[in-house]
């Protein structure tokens, strides 16, 4: 920490010799491993882009020069080298660091980016909004496999603009790169240092730990007068050996899973199932480790696709796979989701085609911020036609529905949080279209309303109120689209109390007082 102590803004950095250039990059890997590890985050990510943030603050002048992150979990550094390094040990807790680049914290962040794919369509704006200073996208993870980005690039190339596009080439998304594009990178690794690409200037196979090297070609591209591309190889999680020998498990850390998550019983579920039913697909959108499918990927790959970050192709995809027949299951983030709205509206909604929407990271997931909360999906869900939602309270409920929506005739959506299974309930109704379930049913007049990973809590606190003398009753509402309207007329004239984790709009709270 002897260099990183004397770091307070950018300009000190451009007085260090390249030996302690060198030693400030292994105190940042140091903070970033430290505190990562304490309180949960991206690791291997951001461990990758050390030696390349400390040469972009030597060469370029934040904050009038622009720097764009793509996708945003590759900003730790660039936190600490921005003023930060003093509250780097409040990441991502309350009142403390964002775990991605944010505006309101401070002027060096340009833009709120937690999604992938979206750093050169700002980029081609701010260019045209003639923005002062170089505008610098940093691209990496997967973002190129993303529709947004090949958009944007064919726009960038109508501009008489000057944009620089750092292409972080580390082979992975969060998950193994795939695709043409991954395909096309591992070309450019095998070539010399100078090509084009679209007729836009490229700098290929730049060593992204070689420091030197690194401001070498930043001070070209600072002093170049048109748009070019510097394509740059780094190792996901450079310089903890653990990451770098499994980047994906190191991707996002937290702390240890004791119990089984929701998203390890739908992986192992969707495998069993996959055994007796052949026309069972599992499609996710470069999450394969994160969503749970790892094993089922190993042992059906003929049955498992993997299209990286592109979710709008990978639901219009599974419309295809249901019209010809087949069963796809969808796992995608909530927060994700949505930028598939279109295509789950236009292409599966519309045509009332049978895909399995598996919503993993539903509702609040901590750290996080903003971008990541899965709170909007019951609400634009519930917008489209033929949808039916449903949150599953416990691991065997999300066994029960996983098999049931083998036979659905219609899309169905099936969300479920990023935490530990809180508990497994002894009440287990079997399921039928729209039919929620009592918990506890005393004939009370105080009735409690709450389905998925809540409904633990509501329980617990009705046994509270229990010990207290007052005695209340819950139901488990596990079908949000599908009001119980049977079971809400015997509730009339009682007192209901809803505890649902979404936002109001088209909650059960919000279709009861409509009815």
């Amino acid at each position: 920490m002897q260099i990183l102590n004397k770091i307070k803004l950018p300009e000190d950095i451009k007085n260090l010799s390249l030996e302690e250039l060198e030693l400030l990059a292994n105190d940042l890997r140091s903070v970033i491993t430290k505190y990562t590890l304490a309180n949960g985050g991206h690791l291997a990510s951001n461990l990758g882009v050390v030696d390349l943030t400390c040469a972009l603050n030597y060469v370029f002048d934040f904050p009038k020069d622009k720097l764009i992150f793509d996708v945003g979990h590759q900003c730790y550094a660039y936190k600490i080298l921005t003023g930060r390094l003093d509250k780097f040990d409040t990441l991502r807790q309350k009142d403390g660091l964002n775990g991605f680049p944010k505006r309101e914290e401070s002027e060096y962040d340009t833009v709120n980016s937690g999604h992938a794919s979206t750093a050169l369509s700002i980029a081609c704006g701010m260019a045209r909004g003639n923005v002062d200073g170089n505008i610098i996208c940093l691209i990496g993870d997967g973002a190129m496999t993303g529709g947004l980005f090949f958009e944007a690039l064919n726009d960038v190339l109508t501009l008489n603009k000057k944009v620089i596009f750092i292409i972080n080439d580390n082979n992975m998304s969060i998950s193994d790169n795939v695709g043409f594009i991954n395909e096309y990178l591992k070309i450019l690794r095998g070539h010399g240092s100078e090509s084009s690409f679209l007729d836009i200037e490229a700098l290929n196979n730049i060593d992204g730990h070689n420091i030197s090297q690194l401001i070498d070609k930043f001070k070209y591209a600072k002093n170049s007068q048109k748009t070019l591309i510097l394509h740059v190889v780094t190792k996901k999680g450079k310089g903890l050996k653990e990451a770098e020998l499994n980047p994906s498990k190191f991707h996002s850390v937290s702390a240890s899973n004791t119990n089984p998550t929701y998203g390890s019983v739908f992986g192992d579920t969707l495998e069993s199932l996959a055994e007796n039913n052949n026309n069972i697909f599992a499609i996710t959108a470069a999450m394969t480790d994160g969503t749970g499918l790892s094993n089922f990927a190993q042992r059906f790959p003929q049955r498992f696709v993997d299209v990286g970050i592109a979710e709008g192709h990978a639901v219009t995809m599974s419309a295809g796979l249901a019209l010809s027949g087949a069963k796809p299951y969808v796992a995608i983030y909530s927060t994700f989701l949505q930028r598939a709205y279109d295509s789950v509206l236009h292409d599966v909604c519309i045509n009332n085609l049978p895909v399995v929407f598996c919503i993993d990271r539903a509702g609040f997931v901590g750290g996080d911020g903003e971008t990541h909360q899965g709170l909007y999906d019951v609400a634009y869900l519930s917008a489209t036609p033929n949808m039916t939602i449903f949150a599953p309270k416990d691991g065997e409920e999300l066994k029960e529905i996983l098999s049931w929506a083998q036979n659905y005739s219609s899309p169905i959506a099936i969300r479920y949080p990023k935490s530990e299974i809180p508990c497994e309930y002894s009440v287990h109704t079997p399921i039928s279209l729209g039919k929620w379930e009592w918990i506890k049913s005393s004939g009370s007049q105080v009735v409690l309303i709450s389905n998925g990973e809540t409904l633990a809590n509501v329980c617990k606190s009705a046994k509270e109120l229990k010990a207290q003398g007052i005695d209340v009753d819950v139901i488990n509402a596990r079908f949000i689209s599908h009001c119980d309207e049977e079971m809400l007329n015997t509730l009339r004239g009682k007192e209901l109390f809803f505890f649902e984790e979404y936002i109001m709009q088209n909650s059960i709270y919000s279709q009861v007082l409509d009815k």
